[in-house]
């Protein structure tokens, strides 16, 4: 009983940090996808909540209707190590993703542009939903 309480244990709080992979639907035009650690400093925090503040004010339609799929993914779990081999995201990354067609076209890594802009936050969200509204065209 012992086992099965600590088997739950851990089961659970994998459960409550990760995020399962929404498959695109035919809708879908743009996957934008955070990478964090464990351990995050208040700039990783930041940037994820700036992201998340973006799509729920300007893109909250498309958000519901899955023509943008957000997710976060804590890159040290081993559930989403596929994920960060293939976005070669081994820390703090934001990226971009757009889909055409039901088929990504590439991986627009734009974590650079993310810790630099960040420290203004409008500029970080006015810059941020440009470049959405460009993969949404």
């Amino acid at each position: 009983m012992k086992h099965a309480v600590v088997f739950f244990t851990i089961v659970a709080s994998i459960n409550l940090y990760s995020q399962q992979v929404v498959k695109p639907t035919e809708k879908t035009k743009l996957l934008v996808y955070y990478f964090h650690i464990t351990n995050r400093c208040n700039t990783c925090y930041k940037i994820e909540n700036s992201t998340k503040k973006v799509l729920e004010t300007y893109f909250s339609k498309e958000l519901n209707e899955n023509v943008i799929i957000f997710r976060s993914f804590n890159c040290e779990l081993p559930e989403n190590k596929n994920l960060v081999e293939k976005y070669q995201a081994y820390g703090a990354t934001l990226a971009l993703t757009p889909i055409v067609s039901g088929k990504e076209i590439g991986i627009d890594d734009i974590t650079s542009f993310a810790f630099n802009k960040i420290n203004n936050e409008t500029l970080f969200m006015e810059e941020l939903k440009r470049k959405i509204e460009l993969y949404l065209k």
